[in-house]
């Protein structure tokens, strides 16, 4: 406040005082980690507030019905009567009122005996107080260091879908990558510290991945292990294993063995013709991938994901995933599911959105 004023007289005289006075650096350290130069607010208490409605009203003097006539000392000393803070400017035609209060009811019915309310607002302040009080607490909290978790698990998958899919699972970060766009080794690194865990597990979910992923496992300066999942589809799976009380070689484990309880698909289209294990494929049509091997080419890409899936059924199939790409559509996801569950009605279809490129469809078959 003596700053302030000192600011106002200077500003006022137009003479600047010749003995400003400036902290060293440690005094400003002292100064800007000192409680009292956290938020003001947040030292007090919200029950120490007397008047909790922050109160303010515009009245235009001499409309309505048989309005009083107005006299500036005398408004303004009844609006005293009712709180504090008050400030109250008037003109021949309006009046604008600001008044900490318990009743805000009382001051608008009173300004309504002078004329028409053409203005009122009404804050909470305790409210307000409560939420500065929150905030600054979560502010601090945010600052203070926080310890390592145990274990926290990272996975490589591209789409916003897909990341949701995988946080759902208990994965703690994802990392975009995959297909076409191979995060290097200090990617992988990187997401590995933002796992902020003693123990990571690294999910690569593509095979041209593990050779970074085993150097980033060899430069972190936590305990890494890496669960050698090719596809997005594997991943997800291996996370049905994760167990965040188990040991790190127990979870390396478990999530590694969960990997050959699933069939694996992908729908991506074909850039050129060519002839692979005796299947013709043309350009520009849909490939079924199944464990990164093609089995089917259709022109029809309804069709080359419901023949893929019929590919990958055995009699231990259960549950089928498919999994909607940022070029598939719902609808035609709707259309698969359907043509397989009634051909085969003992079978479930899970339909979820991953928004990842290039394949248009993601399909596990478990």
């Amino acid at each position: 406040m003596v700053f302030l004023y000192e600011g106002f007289s200077e500003g006022l005289s137009g003479e600047a005082a010749d003995d400003a006075y400036v902290p060293d650096e440690e005094e400003m350290d002292e100064m800007v980690n000192a409680t009292h130069h956290q938020g003001a607010q947040a030292q007090l208490n919200p029950d120490d507030i007397v008047y909790g409605y922050c109160t303010e009203m515009m009245v235009e003097l001499g409309k309505g019905e048989h309005p009083k006539s107005f006299d500036y000392e005398a408004f303004r000393n009844y609006l005293n009567t009712l709180g504090d803070s008050t400030l109250v400017v008037a003109d021949d035609e309006v009046v604008k009122v600001h008044v900490h209060t318990e009743h805000p009811g009382t001051v608008f019915r009173y300004g309504q005996q002078y004329g028409t309310l053409a203005k009122i607002k009404v804050d909470n302040m305790r409210l307000q107080h409560e939420s500065i009080i929150e905030r600054e607490e979560a502010i601090q909290q945010e600052d203070k260091p926080q310890p390592l978790a145990e274990i926290g698990v990272v996975a490589i998958a591209a789409g916003a879908g897909l990341g949701e899919l995988f946080k759902s699972l208990g994965v703690t970060t994802v990392l975009s990558g995959g297909q076409t766009m191979n995060p290097s080794t200090n990617d992988i690194l990187d997401a590995i510290t933002k796992a902020h865990a003693k123990n990571v597990i690294v999910l690569p979910d593509n095979s041209n991945i593990f050779m970074a992923a085993d150097e980033a496992a060899k430069a972190a300066e936590v305990n890494v292990a890496i669960v050698k999942s090719k596809t997005i589809n594997q991943g997800m799976t291996a996370m049905l294993g994760f167990n965040p009380d188990a040991p790190l070689a127990e979870n390396q484990e478990q999530m590694t063995e969960e990997l050959a309880n699933v069939i694996s698909g992908s729908v991506t289209q074909s850039i050129r013709d060519t002839v692979i294990d005796g299947l013709e494929i043309k350009k520009d049509d849909w490939m079924g991938i199944i464990d990164n091997k093609i089995k089917v080419s259709e022109e029809n890409r309804q069709q080359a994901t419901i023949d893929m899936i019929e590919a990958m059924l055995d009699d231990d199939s259960e549950i089928i995933t498919l999994i909607i790409g940022e070029d598939g559509s719902r609808q035609e996801a709707d259309a698969i599911s359907q043509a397989i569950t009634g051909a085969h009605e003992d079978l479930e279809v899970e339909i979820h959105e991953g928004d990842q490129p290039v394949y248009p469809y993601l399909v596990s078959v478990e």
